[in-house]
């Protein structure tokens, strides 16, 4: 971890600063723990007044910002701009370079330079590994699997066969990439299995969490676009293609040959029905359910997934649902009330002709 002026730091996340540009910082915390040699951020107008009291040495923040008495580090993303600035200071720990004599390596396959696999792992007939790729403790490769470049797997993964793998991609624990798909021919009562051919490949830049499912595709590719992250827990099925850049959050899932445009977002818990087309640049709310087609730059909520400006204001009317039944009770009272005295004059006036008719039969008979 070494130690940076403030205006080193703001050279390399492209900021300027307003203060002691000279001011030496050793590392970085956040607001409510940072002391006198650390560099903080300020990225929502909520945490201003704890940014005004901060003993940080330099904070990241927005160019609208003020903060007097504060040494700023102006940049338009207060957010991006810490990511760079860690590089600075922490360094991920990554494993030393050779093979674990209680690995297993199959025939015929191919290592790259600087490679690391850890103790436990097995790799199956023909795979490639390139170069400065780590298979780290209890991993599992099945035969002719593809590992680019600086691609790591953490522990326990699990990789099928012919699955193809890019550069930089991350892997982590527990997650598993190209199991079979959910195909079943149905006949009556009986559910046939059906054969998945295919495979899955992950495009260069692709970071995948913990414990989530990636399944090959029937025939051809289940694709994961350039860039895509994927949370924890999400599960993606078969011959589904995620565009790049897009973004899939903890517990949602996609089912079968759904196509997602570049730079979706799925939010937490949010799904999407098979054999749809979700346009670039849309949204999915939390908890949301996409049932149809959407059109690029879609932002939808809901189950069915609606448009979340028609479902905000759904959501308003049914906040005053009570209320508003309560006044229809109170109509419904009033008018039976009212209804009442109404019925007993009408009465008389039901039997009036009929003494009239009366009268007159008399008088004709006189």
């Amino acid at each position: 971890m070494g130690t940076y002026t403030l205006g080193e730091i703001a050279s390399r996340v492209g900021g300027t600063v307003r203060g002691d540009a000279a001011r030496t910082i050793t590392g970085i915390k956040p607001l409510d723990q940072a002391g006198p040699g650390d560099l903080s951020f300020v990225a929502h107008p909520r945490y201003r007044r704890e940014a005004a009291q901060s003993r940080a040495a330099g904070l990241l923040a927005r160019p609208e910002e003020t903060l007097p008495g504060q040494n700023l580090i102006l940049v338009q993303n207060p957010y991006l701009a810490l990511a760079e600035a860690m590089g600075l200071f922490y360094q991920l720990e990554r494993p030393a370079p050779g093979v674990s004599p209680l690995a297993v390596l199959g025939e015929g396959t191919t290592i790259g330079r600087e490679v690391s696999i850890g103790p436990g792992a097995i790799v199956g007939r023909r795979c490639v590994l390139a170069d400065r790729a780590v298979v780290m403790p209890g991993v599992v490769l099945g035969d002719d699997v593809r590992i680019g470049e600086d691609t790591t797997l953490h522990p326990g993964v699990v990789v099928y066969a012919r699955s193809v793998l890019g550069a930089k991609v991350i892997v982590h624990a527990g997650s598993v990439v190209g199991s079979d798909g959910f195909g079943y021919a149905e006949a009556g009562a009986v559910r046939a299995k059906i054969p998945q051919a295919g495979n899955v490949v992950i495009e260069d830049e692709v970071e995948i969490g913990a414990c989530t499912t990636i399944d090959r595709a029937t025939f051809g590719s289940t694709i994961i676009g350039r860039g895509t992250k994927i949370d924890n827990l999400v599960q993606v099925a078969h011959n589904v293609v995620i565009g790049p850049g897009s973004v899939l959050v903890a517990q949602s899932g996609i089912a079968g040959s759904t196509r997602l445009g570049a730079s979706v977002i799925m939010a937490g818990q949010s799904g999407a029905a098979g054999h749809l087309e979700i346009g670039a640049g849309s949204v999915v709310g939390a908890k949301s359910a996409v049932l149809q087609d959407l059109p690029a730059g879609s932002f939808v909520i809901g189950h069915p997934a609606v448009d979340h400006r028609g479902w905000k204001k759904t959501q308003a009317v049914l906040r005053r649902l009570p209320d508003l039944l309560r006044r229809v009770a109170r109509l419904e009272s009033a008018l039976t009330k009212a209804a009442g005295p109404a019925r007993r004059r009408s009465g008389p006036k039901t039997a009036r002709p009929k003494a009239r008719r009366r009268s007159s039969r008399r008088a004709a008979r006189g």
